[in-house]
């Protein structure tokens, strides 16, 4: 690893030393006429100081969303807590073109589809750190104690972020020491036994070192019979201040997340669910199924001068899922036949990144330029055995028994899989004049796939060069309108062997196309309408008994509309509606036209906020009405669907004392049998019915 990391680390020194000698050029020529600067730019490299109109996790400066050709979705810290957002899936239900694929096991990780687009479900989906990149690997829920805003960046991202970030990504910006001291306690009591427990804690330690301590604790039974989870998560972070310029920050998250492994229900070949929505089908004993995360971060901040930074950082993560589930294979009559497995799925990440900003002129012409180097090694470690071929483990769908358990005996996976990465990527905003930019990136990557099969005694091992570029054009005929277009392509490497040949499977490549306007007319008030598609070769996907299907070419299209509008001080409003065209194009193993599983064609959502004095004390009402429509229910398009659903949540806070906030939320007001996903039609899971949660917020 140390020399893997050599190179990139030997690039990182000699882009600084190439941005001291651009800074002395440009005083230079600066002594003999003036350069027009970049009149609203602010880069921060500390801190990804993202908003809902705002641009920096995007192209890595700080804009209005209006002056770059792409869009995102925002929720921040507020609506995080005042729509009581405790995870990703809930955030979902108040964004655009972001699709629930949470269907493994009833919530040991997160996952989603990005504009009709997954990822491997057996790892869960990465998401970007503070402007940083990530590795996918194995994750824990993500909590939200050290959140402070969530973003679901829209269009190709690959150019700056690397592997499968095309149709778009998630960007979480952390909460960051503080030098005034602030303490928040908040306790949650909910219906089904659910209970949390969160500190967030920040301050100074001198002058010159802050840190900042977020934990959370969450014991939660649920409206399905035998089914539990507990979850802990400690984030401490230190920040040391060297000097005006140059700033180190030390950050950790660890967590756990232990629950009974959940497949939900069966529905019918026919379409018809099989069982009250309470049933267990599984094992209770399948609580043993624990998720670990771990990872450390060193970043490095530097303000070369008033116009170049550089943010430099090395990460480790290492992420562990061990445990037995009972699952259904068939069903016949009232009798689902069931198979029992266990896993042990490791993954570790190391990651060195340095990234370069700065802004120059070339006479009348700004520019705003990134480079970026990476360097990563990806470790993916399976195991996983069954039940004997051929014996099943049958119980009844109306009246279950349990306790028919098979030995474990049949090995079906033991890998090692290793991925290295050398990358670069170059980028330059161009702003033509006031009205006109242009965005050109690029990446080039080095990798390196590398598997051994323990099972089969089989290896194999590829090396890939691919070039991901992106390109963006925006017009802004006025202050407060602008018109759009971008361009994009990503790859990514799939994970696994093809059982026919032996060899690895070849990656996944994609390219995406999109045109849009966005409208901004107040300083919360916003409209943008976008069209895209995309198309990807070699879409994975793991079958039932353990393989893996190549769903050979796929497409996405379909249109997002956003709306949000502060009507006076006290009433917000936001709307989104997304219609999402996936299916398959060409397969070996598909029909053409094929429906990817759980994308709806339409969803939509509306959220409101009325904030008010109830006796004297700061109050406010919170709402949020979620539709999905139908969706295919299995991972091989085999007609079976899953029913639309329209679900109605309320919310209410008031601020007792300035230490004191008291905070009531109702999810499924009217109590509505809905499905979240699926991943066959036999494992469906439905959703949690009407649910009261009541919070108190300490602040001191």
């Amino acid at each position: 690893m140390s020399k893997f990391l050599l190179h990139p680390l030997t690039w990182s020194l000699a882009l600084i030393q190439i941005s001291i000698t651009v800074y002395a050029e440009q005083n230079n020529t600066d002594a003999v006429q003036e350069i027009e600067q970049l009149p609203t730019l602010v880069v921060k490299a500390e801190k990804q100081n993202e908003k809902f109109n705002s641009s920096q996790a995007i192209t890595q400066f700080q804009h209005n969303l209006l002056d770059v050709p792409f869009n995102k979705s925002h929720l921040s810290v507020t609506e995080l807590e005042n729509y009581h957002i405790k995870n990703i899936s809930d955030a979902l239900s108040m964004v655009s073109g972001v699709f629930y694929q949470d269907s493994y096991g009833g919530g040991g990780w997160d996952n989603y589809s990005f504009r009709g687009f997954s990822t491997d479900p057996n790892m869960g989906t990465s998401n970007l750190r503070n402007g940083l990149s990530t590795i996918p690997g194995i994750h824990v829920p993500r909590d939200m104690v050290n959140v402070e805003a969530v973003d679901f960046l829209k269009g190709p991202m690959a150019a700056m972020y690397g592997q499968g970030a095309i149709g778009g990504v998630l960007h979480i910006s952390t909460k960051q020491p503080e030098w005034e001291t602030t303490r928040r306690l908040n306790l949650e009591a909910g219906t089904n036994d659910q209970y949390r427990a969160a500190l967030d804690s920040t301050g100074a330690i001198n002058d010159q070192i802050a840190y900042r301590l977020a934990t959370s604790y969450e014991n939660n039974h649920s409206f399905r019979n035998y089914v539990t989870n507990q979850h802990y998560f400690i984030a401490p972070q230190l920040v040391w201040k060297i000097s005006e310029q140059t700033q180190l920050n030390l950050e950790s998250e660890i967590g756990q997340y232990q629950y009974v492994f959940d497949r939900g229900i069966p529905m019918s070949n026919a379409g018809k669910i099989l069982t009250d929505k309470k049933t267990f089908l599984g094992e209770p004993n399948d609580g043993d199924v624990k998720v670990n995360e771990q990872m450390y971060q060193l970043r490095l901040n530097h303000q070369l001068n008033e116009n170049w930074d550089n943010t430099s950082a090395i990460t480790y993560a290492q992420g562990q899922r061990e445990g037995t589930s009972t699952e259904i294979a068939s069903i016949h009559a009232d009798l689902a036949n069931r198979f029992r497995r266990y896993r042990k799925f490791n993954t570790e990440t190391a990651q060195f990144q340095s990234i370069l900003r700065g802004q120059f002129n070339t006479g009348t012409i700004a520019h705003e330029f990134v480079a970026n180097v990476e360097a990563s090694h990806y470790v993916i470690k399976q195991i996983q055995y069954r039940n004997a071929s051929g014996i099943n483990m049958p119980i009844s769908l109306s009246s279950p028994v349990y306790g028919n358990i098979l030995p474990l005996s049949r090995l079906t996976k033991h890998s090692k899989e290793t991925q290295n990465n050398l990358a670069l990527n170059i980028q330059d905003q161009i702003f033509l004049n006031s009205k006109w930019n242009i965005l050109f990136g690029g990446r080039i990557d080095y990798m390196q796939q590398k598997i051994y099969d323990d099972k089969s005694a089989i290896s194999d091992q590829k090396t890939y060069t691919p070039f991901s570029p992106r390109i963006g054009l925006n017009y802004q005929p006025t202050s407060a309108l602008s018109f759009y277009s971008n361009w994009g392509k990503a790859f990514e490497m799939n994970t696994g062997l093809k059982e026919s040949t032996g060899n690895l499977f070849d990656p996944e490549t994609t390219q995406s196309w999109e045109i849009g306007g966005k409208y901004q007319y107040g300083m919360q008030n916003w409209l943008s309408l976008t069209y895209f598609d995309m198309r990807k070769q070699h879409l994975l996907t793991e079958g039932v008994f353990d393989s893996y299907v190549d769903n050979g070419e796929v497409k996405s299209q379909g249109l997002e509309l956003n709306w949000q509008h502060q009507f006076f001080d006290a009433l917000t409003l936001s709307a989104n509606y997304s219609y999402t065209d996936a299916k398959v194009i060409k397969s070996e193993t598909e029909r053409s036209g094929a429906r990817l599983k759980n994308i709806p064609k339409h969803a939509a959502n509306l959220s409101g906020e009325y904030t008010f004095n109830l006796f004297g004390y700061a109050s406010g009402l919170t709402s949020n009405v979620n539709y999905y429509a139908q969706r295919s229910a299995n991972y091989k398009d085999n007609g079976t669907t899953l029913p639309s659903f329209l679900l109605l949540n309320l919310g209410a806070y008031t601020q007792l004392t300035p230490m004191l906030k008291v905070q009531l939320n109702i999810h499924n007001v009217f109590d509505r049998d809905y499905y979240v996903a699926s991943y066959t039609n036999y494992w469906i899971m439905p959703g949690e019915p009407l649910k009261a949660t009541v919070s108190l917020v300490f602040n001191f």
